[in-house]
């Protein structure tokens, strides 16, 4: 009894005196990649420009969006993020009203409540922001000339941290 192997290199090396048995014939494979369906590529396709245009509209509010330049005639723009307010100082005469267009450019997880606040107790503010947006808010500067602290309280450490504060400098 012999094995597969010594029965194959027996069939493939007869020797001399003995005639080849005709085994299986083999054919060759032609060396032909199969092409993908027209339905496939369509689908990728598809599926490509849908997550590139995905990238470019978060890209566009992301990277590209206005957020230091203002839509709101007359308005001061003032951001909020984990950084702080910006610009951290505001000027005003006294009694004026400044319209702050104001923008949160932190995600929903980084806040609490998904908020920043600007609170001030003198100014007598508390107003919220939710989170990547945008809103036009007034602020009117009190009679007496000074520096009025406001700041966030939703979260950052909230009023002990230096961060999150601003002023409003207010002169005759």
């Amino acid at each position: 009894m012999t094995t597969r192997a010594a029965h194959r290199a027996q069939v493939r090396n007869p020797s001399p005196d003995e005639v080849p048995v005709a085994g299986r014939r083999r054919t060759a494979k032609p060396n032909v990649t199969p092409r993908p369906s027209k339905l496939r590529i369509a689908a990728f396709l598809a599926i490509a420009a849908i997550v590139v245009g995905g990238g470019v509209y978060v890209a566009s509010n992301v990277f590209m969006g206005q957020r230091d330049k203002t839509n709101v005639s007359g308005a001061i723009t003032m951001g909020i993020s984990m950084d702080g307010f910006n610009p951290n100082v505001l000027h005003a005469k006294a009694g004026q009203t400044l319209t702050l267009d104001w923008w949160n450019e932190d995600a929903p997880m980084h806040l609490t409540g998904g908020v920043h606040s600007l609170v001030s107790d003198t100014l007598k503010v508390h107003l919220e922001l939710p989170a990547q947006s945008r809103k036009t808010v007034q602020l009117t500067a009190p009679m007496a000339p000074g520096d009025y602290d406001f700041w966030c309280d939703s979260c950052c450490g909230g009023k002990d941290n230096p961060k999150m504060h601003a002023t409003l400098h207010v002169e005759a």
